[in-house]
Order: structure tokens, then C-alpha cells, then sequence
């Protein structure tokens, strides 16, 4: 089991953990900062999630892997999902991101020669924000992962501001637009391990 526990203020005290017994929990929280739930003028602050998974679904994106939740008391409080490329194949929805990917060039290499997993979600609990927990999710999926992957991608909307800026932060760097249109909403962005 990967554990790793770290203060945050007020004392609360969080566990970045497998999130096998918590699937249930990360939906719930999916559902509550959805962007069809999320008020459009809190986008921008607050960030927002576009896509909706079921335990099912969150089961088959990750193959062998585990997704990295962070917990405190008991409750999952955040998490980053492990989306897998064989895995895309549950996800038909996508194939147009995972087109864009592979017909991408990172550091001068096509992204598609390359060992490359997508984070498939990432979202913390509002009261959690600006407290380094993003910045940690993403380290413990850098653990998990950097053995096996050279680097890991994902696709954020252009109206999410907080979760491009937090990204950026974190060390992610623009791929390129996806499906390469500069009217697009989405921004593919990788984060490289070597």
C-alpha cells in the first residue's frame, strides 16, 4: 500500500494512499466539483472536472496500477486518476485526446514512440486548495509511475485557469491544442520524468 502522510494547516492531518477501497468517494467528489455543478463564475477560482466515471470505469483506466488519493480522517479529500493507453479502448469517448497525444511531439520526440500514461482526473476538496495538495497528489503518482513512464499527459480545459496555472506549477509544459485548432478548449500538457 503507498502511504505518505503530511501536515496541512489547521492540523489536518492527510494519507495519500491506494484508492482501491475509495472509488466510491473519489465519485462523490467528482460529482460535487463537476462542471455542471460548479457555477460558470467560480471556474476561473475554483477550478472544475469534465468528465464522469463510475467504479467500473475507474477499475478499468488504471490496469495494474492505483490511483493516489489524499485522505483525512477517513475521507477522501482528493485524488489523481492513473488513465493507462491500453486502457482507451473502455474509453471511446477519448479517442480523439489520445489521437492528439500520440500525433504530438515532446522534446523533439513523437509522443506516441514514447512510455507515457495519462493522469485521467485530478481534483481537490475546496477547503484543501492552496495547501500544496495538488503539487502532492502529483508526486506520489511521479513515485508510483517513473519507473514505468517517461512522462505523464493530460488535457485541461483553456476555461479551467486554476487547474492550467496549478500545472504549470507542478512543471507541466503545453504539447501542443488538442486536435490542433486554435478555437479549441483543450490544451494537451506533459510533465517529463528523464
Amino acid at each position: 500500500m503507498i502511504t505518505e502522510s503530511m501536515p496541512v494547516m489547521n492540523k489536518v492531518q492527510l494519507e495519500l494512499t491506494d484508492a482501491t477501497n475509495d472509488l466510491q468517494q473519489i465519485i462523490e467528489l467528482q460529482r460535487l466539483n463537476h462542471i455542471n455543478i460548479v457555477e460558470a463564475d467560480l471556474w476561473e477560482t475554483e477550478g472544475f472536472v469534465t468528465l464522469e466515471f463510475t467504479v467500473e470505469k475507474l477499475e478499468q483506466m488504471k490496469g495494474n496500477y492505483k490511483h493516489v488519493v489524499a485522505k483525512s480522517h477517513g475521507t477522501v479529500i482528493g485524488y489523481a486518476l492513473v488513465l493507462l493507453r491500453e486502457c482507451s479502448v473502455f474509453f471511446p469517448f477519448l479517442d480523439d485526446m489520445f489521437h492528439t497525444i500520440d500525433a504530438a511531439v515532446f522534446n523533439g520526440d513523437p509522443v506516441k514512440e514514447k512510455r507515457y500514461f495519462v493522469m485521467g482526473q485530478i481534483c481537490v476538496e475546496k477547503e484543501f486548495r492552496g495547501k500544496g495538495l495538488f503539487k502532492a497528489l502529483y508526486r506520489k503518482l511521479k513515485e508510483q509511475m517513473s519507473d514505468d513512464f517517461d512522462f505523464v499527459v493530460t488535457e485541461v480545459s483553456k476555461k479551467n485557469v486554476r487547474s492550467v496555472n496549478a500545472h504549470k506549477q507542478v512543471g507541466f509544459k503545453s504539447i501542443n491544442d488538442a486536435g490542433h485548432d486554435p478555437d479549441t478548449e483543450w490544451k494537451v500538457i506533459a510533465w517529463d520524468w528523464k
